[in-house]
């Protein structure tokens, strides 16, 4: 039996001063590298254009006009999963999402490899040793997490926002039929999807950051645990019959709960002012 190819998608948005040498270090793990310049402003699809020449197992996609990262990585998986079905590559093949900006340690790579195939996996989410982040992404990063968990199904999510992954294509192609995405929500919504179908995962591996990155926005916060529960009801209504899920009804209710947690100290604060009227 051959071994699985090893396909890399690094999607890009202006990251001028880091996307070819991230490349560079990256080529030597895979058997194909697919970028994606994201409409980059900067000089980002120039830095690509040099890059690839000399390196034939390399190949860009582009859209012209930036349409985030979710976008992006959509971009790419769809043109895997249409290669998928031409026979092109194997169910078993093995994708790799790695960011552009530097902020995935390379050096462990072929030992996930190893992990991944070893435990059967479907997905292998990376999770970040957030110990040198700010105290706020730590806790930003929990908050999320496990809000994901309670959505998942059971599946114990540590670190939903990590885009370091390794994914099986046939898992990944599955995946796409239940994925909407939007900014930043390509982690987040894949996790959950995979989860719900009862797709085999592993997010406990810690692994070092090397470098501080961070540009999601409270906004996109808002838009990643609104996608969550959105992606849950998806794979609920759009899965075949004969494909059980888990039971919405425990996290619903566990949402309701919170709320009232949270609306109960401002109805009594509200209720308070209105009597001093």
């Amino acid at each position: 039996m051959s071994e699985p190819r090893r396909i890399a998608v690094v999607p890009a948005y202006n990251e001028e001063p880091t996307v070819r040498d991230v490349l560079g270090k990256l080529y030597g793990y895979v058997d194909e590298l697919v970028v994606v310049d994201d409409g980059s402003t900067d000089r980002t699809r120039s830095e690509i254009e040099r890059f690839l020449p000399d390196h034939p197992r390399a190949r860009m996609l582009v859209h012209e006009v930036n349409q985030g990262m979710s976008e992006a990585y959509y971009l790419a998986f769809t043109d895997l999963r249409r290669r998928l079905q031409d026979g092109e590559l194997d169910a078993d093949d093995l994708v790799y999402t790695i960011d552009a900006d530097g902020q995935h340690e390379l050096s462990v790579l072929d030992e996930l490899r190893t992990t991944m195939l070893a435990d059967r996996l479907d997905a292998l989410i990376v999770r970040r040793d957030l110990s040198t982040y700010p105290p706020y992404k730590q806790a930003g990063n929990w908050v999320m997490s496990t809000w994901a968990t309670m959505w998942s199904g059971g599946v114990r999510l540590h670190d939903v926002e990590s885009g370091y992954r390794i994914f099986r294509l046939g898992a990944l192609a599955e995946a796409l039929d239940y994925y909407q995405g939007y900014k930043y929500s390509e982690t987040v919504e894949v996790a959950i999807v995979m989860s719900r179908l009862g797709m085999r995962i592993d997010n406990s591996i810690l692994v070092p950051v090397p470098v501080f990155r961070s540009r999601t926005r409270m906004k996109d916060v808002v838009i990643d645990l609104a996608a969550m529960v959105a992606a849950a009801f998806r794979v609920t209504l759009r899965r075949p019959p004969s494909r059980p899920v888990p039971s919405l009804v425990p996290p619903v209710l566990a949402t309701v709960g919170l709320a009232a947690l949270a609306l109960g100290p401002l109805v009594a604060v509200l209720r308070l002012i209105g009597r001093r009227r």
